[in-house]
């Protein structure tokens, strides 16, 4: 009896220790609602080790960006820095921007010390540094997703694209763009009911009836005479198409200096100076001195690029509008509709950057629309990218450079061709300066470079090492 009660006993026990045991896990796994989740002990166990995890792999960087600091100032990069930030809480992103930066990154790539993770670089030979083995390959950042559901290749112009790519492995992604051309007074034009000219010939209709009002048609900065490059070269890719400009810039044979193209683009420019549709004494002129004629109403139009506006802002008279212009087509164009990129400017990443994944994520975020969209508000210039202004508070000029930069085909001259570089545009020499000062005709400096090319093809192979 006495055995009996003592196992009974021990028995009620063990049940209401069983029972408290199943009451107080019961009470540690309940769900919110009062439920209890079986699966919610593995789970939480799961996240918990997760989040270690996280911790552990998430501890404190920086990440380290440097940028030439120049014409879009930096408001961009401290706005890419706080929303980084935002989205990364264990990054901090170290800024360094200097106007002598691209003075210093070979040095640093040389040696390897005190390197950025990421560069925001102006346009340079990058592809010597890729064939040394500086740079990171990008090419996984270049074809792969981007944060708008497409790949940054596919998000580029065309021209940003192809100049991405060395040896088919794009090694930096273009960062800024623009356009080259002709800039002329928009309240001067509607103000006397003149229409954008398309063509060379409605040019000579304009001009005309802009100098019988007493006002230059064009001033040009003489004292830098390549502003003629933003308006002539145009010219030849509208004569030539891109299969010209293919030749020319690959240069395997000194027979494409002879393309009627050529000579077609420099007999137009002549024009324009035969024709007297300049301001006169814009010879002497420096480029901002040009454009202070400019802006004054002394003359037009003016060949330019996007920068025009941002940089006479403070000597710009107050109501006064300008635009950009397409530069009008020559006679038989096979291309008209096309824009001169000012595409060049770089972001890489160096071989040797300590945080290799974290720059390539970072060049991502910078590269979606938001961010896009966001330098164009900030700065009033423009991405290689495709995307919309849609609701930013932009002016009327940069919405014109906009609308030609989204409705025309994009072309550069960018190219490592060694050939071409030793060459040059033209061979024999200093083309808009012969014809401004009738030194030459147009079709002179045309057969001089042929003639050039062809007497100095084989010299010149030997220097570059070509075969």
């Amino acid at each position: 009896m006495k055995l009996t009660v003592k196992r009974n006993g021990f028995s009620l026990l063990t049940a209401v220790l069983i029972v408290l045991v199943l009451l107080v896990s019961a009470c540690s796994n309940s769900s919110g609602n009062g439920k209890t989740n079986v699966n919610q002990t593995v789970e939480g166990k799961g996240d918990t080790e997760k989040k270690g995890d996280t911790e552990k792999k998430g501890e404190k960087k920086v990440l380290k960006v440097a940028f030439f600091q120049g014409g879009f100032g930096d408001s961009w990069f401290k706005e890419l820095k706080t929303q980084f930030e935002a989205k990364h809480e264990n990054v901090t992103v170290e800024l360094e921007g200097d106007p002598g930066i691209m003075e210093k990154m070979g040095p640093r790539f040389e040696s390897g010390a005190n390197l950025p993770d990421v560069a925001f670089l102006t346009n340079t030979n990058w592809q010597m540094w890729a064939a040394r083995g500086f740079l990171s390959d990008l090419t996984d950042v270049y074809e792969g997703q981007g944060l708008d559901g497409v790949t940054i290749k596919e998000s580029l112009n065309d021209a940003a694209r192809q100049y991405a790519l060395y040896q088919d492995k794009a090694y930096i992604i273009p960062w800024s763009d623009g356009l080259l051309g002709m800039a002329y007074n928009k309240g001067m034009f509607e103000e006397n009911g003149w229409k954008v000219p398309s063509t060379w010939k409605e040019f000579a209709v304009l001009a005309e009836q802009i100098k019988a009002k007493g006002i230059a048609p064009i001033v040009y900065p003489g004292k830098v005479v390549g502003y003629w490059d933003f308006v002539v070269k145009p010219m030849m890719v509208q004569a030539g198409g891109s299969e010209f400009l293919e030749k020319l810039l690959n240069v395997d044979s000194p027979d494409v200096y002879g393309d009627p193209a050529r000579l077609a683009a420099l007999q137009q420019f002549e024009a324009i100076f035969k024709n007297k549709w300049t301001l006169k004494g814009s010879e002497a002129l420096n480029h901002t001195e040009a454009q202070m004629e400019f802006v004054n109403g002394k003359a037009a139009m003016i060949p330019n690029g996007n920068w025009l506006e941002s940089e006479m802002k403070a000597s710009t008279p107050e109501g006064f509008r300008m635009a950009m212009m397409p530069v009008p087509a020559v006679d038989n164009a096979k291309e008209k509709d096309v824009f001169f990129s000012m595409v060049g400017d770089i972001t890489v990443v160096p071989a040797k950057a300590k945080e290799q994944e974290l720059a390539k994520e970072f060049i991502i975020f910078a590269s979606s629309k938001e961010m896009n969209r966001k330098f164009t508000e900030l700065t009033g210039n423009f991405r290689p990218f495709n995307y919309s202004l849609e609701g930013l508070k932009v002016s009327e000029f940069s919405q014109s450079v906009m609308d030609i930069m989204q409705n025309n085909k994009p072309f550069t001259f960018n190219t490592n061709n060694p050939m071409f570089i030793k060459m040059k545009m033209y061979p024999s020499g200093d083309a808009y300066g012969n014809i401004v000062f009738g030194s030459k005709t147009a079709e002179q400096q045309y057969n001089d470079d042929l003639k050039f090319a062809k007497d100095k093809w084989e010299e010149y192979k030997k220097e570059v090492g070509m075969k």
